[in-house]
Order: structure tokens, then sequence, then C-alpha cells
């Protein structure tokens, strides 16, 4: 038990370590993306969903400051598993930074190593993680701090929604006693233009097409209450979706879907591989007539 209780400790402890200062270490380190997480007690997190293997890069604004970073396809690095986009990827902080924002209540946090996709993310007390990205840590870098509980045993083992609150309550303590100096501020100041800048310009040239039938119709499916479909068998519920999507619904667990998005086909292993196939035959079928409500799959 007292063993327990370090390690979750020294994962706490680990996990006070900017963004910055992460995205340093993480330079050229491979990563891959787990997008579907499913929380319960330390020991019983589900963490699976293998998707994409990619390199991090850190990215650099006009001062030579990191801002963000790019994960760049390991297959073909021509293509970004995670693109950084100056317009939404704005750190809390601009030089102990605890996340970055994103698109539609998004942001990302980086804690032992790892990548953490949140979702619905209000503030740094309410949100929901999405996705976690787990290093392949090299072996000149395995003494790292950074990297120090990065392993999917340790994401497995740990409280994760714990584990996030308390990083954020840990840097706003470091970025309380560390505020910005003149020169960061103006360069700040100045950033903050030119992301205020750009966004009114594409703000203004997407107008048209929100006002149009089609961005109207696109505002209202987003708008709908999504569809939560509740495992209360004894099996576990395998699921396709959108392009290439795949998840194993486990007895008790739940998932949130659009309503009004297509279809949900029942899955299949795929031999030698954690992927699943589609079967062809609908699951459930998202055509706006189950908005708000939440099926149970005894009845599917």
């Amino acid at each position: 038990m007292l063993a327990a209780l370090f390690s979750v400790s020294l994962n706490v402890m680990n996990a006070q370590i900017d963004m910055i200062t992460s995205l340093k270490a993480m330079d050229g380190v491979v990563y891959t993306e787990y997008y579907a997480v499913t929380i319960a007690e330390p020991g019983k997190n589900t963490i699976s969903g293998k998707r994409y293997v990619s390199t991090v890069s850190p990215v650099k604004n006009r001062f030579g400051h990191i801002v963000g970073f790019d994960a760049l396809s390991k297959e073909n690095p021509a293509e970004k598993d995670i693109l950084y986009n100056y317009m939404y990827n704005i750190f809390d902080h601009y030089t102990h930074p605890s996340y970055s924002t994103g698109s539609a209540s998004t942001a990302q946090v980086i804690i032992n190593g790892c990548i953490f996709e949140l979702e619905y993310f209000e503030s740094t007390t309410q949100f929901g993680i999405d996705k976690i990205w787990i290093p392949s840590v090299p072996k000149d870098k395995a003494a790292d701090p950074v990297f120090k509980g990065s392993k999917m045993a340790d994401m497995k083992s740990i409280d994760l929604m714990k584990l996030v609150k308390d990083y954020f309550v840990e840097m706003k303590k470091i970025q309380d006693a560390n505020p910005y100096n003149a020169t960061m501020q103006e360069q700040a100041n100045t950033m903050k233009f030119i992301v205020d800048s750009t966004q009114l310009t594409y703000d203004n040239a997407n107008a048209a097409y929100w006002n149009s039938p089609e961005g109207q119709a696109k505002l209202n499916q987003l708008r709908k209450p999504k569809v939560t479909l509740v495992n209360d068998t004894q099996s576990d519920v395998l699921m396709c979706y959108g392009q290439g999507v795949s998840t194993v619904l486990k007895p008790g667990e739940k998932k949130e879907f659009s309503c009004d998005n297509g279809k949900i086909f029942k899955g299949k292993h795929r031999e030698n591989s954690e992927q699943l196939d589609s079967t062809g035959e609908v699951l459930l079928n998202l055509d706006g007539n189950n908005c708000g409500r939440e099926i149970k799959a005894s009845t599917l």
C-alpha cells in the first residue's frame, strides 16, 4: 500500500513541468495516440484504440519561442496527426504554460511526458480526458524527469483526473511566482494582436458560410443534444463508425455520439490487430431521432 501511495505521489511530483520545458525534451520523440480512454478507479483505467504513431516537433513563433507543437506521422512525415494552429492553440501562460487551448472547447496538456487531449474544456477544474499520447522514450532520454511515469502501466494505474487537476493546481503556483517581465509581455501582446487580427479576418471570410442554409444546418447539428450509448450487457460491444474509427465498449461503460451524424456499425476483431472491422450491420442509426436519449445496448 505504501509503495502504491509513493507511486502516485511520484507521478504528481513529476507533473510539475511546464509545456515549453516538456516540448524541448520531447523534440523528436515518437508518440502513439490512444483515442479510447475510459477512466475507472486506479488500476482499472482502459486506454485503447491505438491509432497514430507520430514524432513530436515543437513550433516556434517569430521571436524564437516555442508556442506549440506538431505531431508528424512516422509513416509519412509530410502528414501531421496533430497540427499546430496559431489561431486556436494558445498557451495559458507565455513563459510557464500549463496547457494550450484548442478549438471547440478542447485543450492539450503534457504531464509526465504524455500528451493529454482534453474535451469539454471549460476551466482547469471542468473537463474530460479524450485521448492520451504515450511516448516511446529513447535510451538517451530515459533519465529525463519529463518522462518519469510516462509508461502505459503508469497511466492505467493512477487516478487520471486527479493527476491532471493536481498538475493544474501546482502549475498555477509556478505561474503566480513567475509573472512576465516587460519584454515577454510586449511579445505576448504582439502575438495576441496578430492572432486577434487574423481571427477577425477569418471570421469575416467565413460569415457567409455560417449564414448560409448549409452553415445554419451544420450549426443546428452541433447544437443538438448527444446520444449516449450504455453497455448494460455482460459482453463487450464492438463498434465502427466515422472514417475508420472503432471502439470497444466494455460492460458498464458509456459513450456519447452526435445524434445526427451517420451510422454506428457492429464491429469484429481484426486478426493480429487491436483495430476492428465493420460487419456492415447497423447497430445504431444516428438519424436525429434519438437526440438527448440514453440508449441501452441490450435493446439494440
